[in-house]
C-alpha cells in the first residue's frame, strides 16, 4: 500500500476524486469528506477496507505516482495539458477528465523513463532510414509476436508524437506499445454480497515498446528481458520496415564512458582533420550510488570551449575516479569546426549514453571521421565485436 500512502500525502484538492475513480464510498473510508481529516487518518481507514478495494486503490495509486513523477509531468506538459503546482492533482484530474489521454501519457512516460535506464532499453539505427507512417500495416508483426509468445492475447497500440532530439530540434517518433497476457495472479476477495471469501485470478498485461524515428532511422526497444528486445528488433525490422536485421544495415555502437572519469585530450589522440579545431566535454550526467540521485555537470553556458564540464566538477569538489560511487550515465561532447573549402563553420554536438546510444549521424565527411576514426581510436565508440569475428572468419 506504499503507493496509496504516497498519493494520500501528495494530493491537495483531489483526494475525493481518488476514491471516486475506484467507486469507493467515502463514508466507508472516513466520516464526512477526506478534506477535513489528515492523510494519516484517511490511510488508517483505508487499511480497514476489504482486500478487493485495497487492491483497486493500490493499482490506481501506482498509475498516479508514475504520472506524477518528473518525467510524467514533462509528458503532460508536452501534450499541452494544463498543470498546477501539484503533480498528483494533475494526474488525477487528467484521469477523471479523459482516460484515453491519461493512457497515452502513461505510455509515453513508460518509454521516456526507460530511455535513461539501460537495463530495459536497447538503441540502434539504420544506416539508411526507411520512411514509415503511423498507419502502417502491423498484421504480420502482430502475428509473428503471437506465434513467438504462443499467445493470441496480444494488442499493439500505435502513436505518432514529437520529442526533442539531442540537438534540441523536434523529431517525429512513431511509438508502438505491445501488451501481452502475463502469468496469472490470484488473491482473496469478498464476494459481491460480502458474505464469503472467494479466490479471484487476473492476468496482468506485460508491456513492451518499439519506437522509430523515420527521419533518422533510430530504433529503440523496451522490455525487461534482452531476449525479448532482440525478438522485437528482428520482428519489427523484417515485418514492418522490410529490412534485414543484419550488422551491415542495423548499427549498434557500444559506448565506453569510463574514459571520461578524467578529462580526455582529443588533440593528443591524433591529428584533427576536416577543420575540426577543438573539442570539449560539454556535459556529464552522473548518478551517485547507491540511489542517491542524479547530477548533471555542465560547462558554463556560451563559454563551453573555455570552461568545460570538468571545471564544474572541480568547482564542486567532485572527482569521478571512484567508479563505485559515481556512475556516468551520459556525456555530451562539442566539436568546434572552422570553415574549409568544402565544409562550413559549425559546432557538432554529440551525446553518448550508456550502454549504446550515440546521437552522431553519418551525414557529412566530418561526422564520418568522428564516428569511425576519432571516437573509435580514442576507445569511446567500440567496434561491433560480432562483426569483427565475422570478418576474421571470412579471412581464414
Amino acid at each position: 500500500m506504499k503507493a496509496v500512502h504516497q498519493v494520500l500525502h501528495g494530493v491537495d484538492l483531489e483526494s475525493d476524486t481518488f476514491f471516486e475513480l475506484c467507486k469507493i464510498d467515502l463514508k466507508a473510508v472516513s466520516p464526512g469528506t477526506t478534506r477535513i481529516i489528515t492523510p494519516k487518518e484517511v490511510y488508517k481507514h483505508v487499511l480497514k477496507l476489504d482486500e478487493h478495494d485495497q487492491a483497486r486503490l493500490e493499482y490506481l495509486a501506482t498509475r498516479i505516482v508514475g504520472l506524477a513523477s518528473e518525467v510524467g509531468q514533462r509528458v503532460m506538459s508536452d501534450l499541452s495539458h494544463n498543470t498546477t503546482s501539484n503533480p498528483y492533482d494533475n494526474a488525477l484530474r487528467l484521469l477523471a477528465a479523459n482516460e484515453s489521454d491519461f493512457r497515452k501519457a502513461e505510455e509515453i512516460r513508460y518509454v521516456e523513463y526507460h530511455r535513461h535506464h539501460g537495463r530495459m532499453w536497447d538503441g540502434y539505427y539504420l544506416t539508411a532510414p526507411v520512411p514509415l507512417d503511423k498507419d502502417v500495416d502491423l498484421a504480420d508483426f502482430v502475428q509473428k509476436l503471437r506465434a513467438h509468445f504462443n499467445n493470441d492475447k496480444l494488442v499493439v497500440r500505435r502513436q505518432k508524437r514529437q520529442r526533442h532530439s539531442e540537438h534540441h530540434a523536434l523529431v517525429t517518433v512513431l511509438q508502438f506499445i505491445i501488451y501481452r497476457e502475463g502469468l496469472p495472479v490470484s488473491f482473496e476477495v469478498l464476494d459481491e454480497e460480502g458474505k464469503d471469501v472467494i479466490l479471484e485470478t487476473i492476468h496482468p498485461a506485460r508491456e513492451y515498446a518499439v519506437t522509430y524515428e523515420p527521419e533518422t532511422g533510430i530504433i529503440e526497444l523496451y522490455a525487461d528481458q534482452k531476449v525479448i528486445r532482440d525478438v522485437l528488433k528482428q520482428t519489427f525490422c523484417e515485418s514492418v520496415l522490410d529490412q534485414e536485421d543484419s550488422p551491415e544495415k542495423l548499427k549498434l555502437r557500444p559506448v565506453n564512458l569510463e574514459i571520461f572519469r578524467q578529462r580526455p585530450n582529443f588533440e593528443d589522440s591524433f591529428e584533427l582533420k576536416f577543420g575540426i579545431k577543438e573539442a570539449v566535454v560539454k556535459e556529464i550526467d552522473t548518478q551517485v550510488s547507491p540511489g542517491q540521485g542524479i547530477t548533471v555537470y555542465k560547462a558554463t553556458p556560451r563559454k563551453a570551449f573555455r570552461s568545460d564540464a570538468y571545471q564544474n566538477l572541480d568547482d564542486n569538489g567532485v572527482s569521478l575516479e571512484d567508479s563505485r560511487k559515481y556512475k556516468i550515465r551520459s556525456v555530451t561532447l562539442a566539436f568546434h569546426c572552422e570553415a574549409t573549402d568544402d565544409l562550413p563553420e559549425e559546432t557538432i554536438v554529440v551525446r553518448l549514453s550508456a550502454p549504446n546510444s550515440c546521437s552522431l549521424r553519418d551525414l557529412s565527411q566530418r561526422e564520418r571521421y568522428l564516428n569511425h576514426d576519432l571516437l573509435v581510436q580514442m576507445g569511446i565508440l567500440l567496434e561491433d565485436k560480432d562483426k569483427d569475428k565475422g570478418n576474421e572468419a571470412r579471412s581464414v
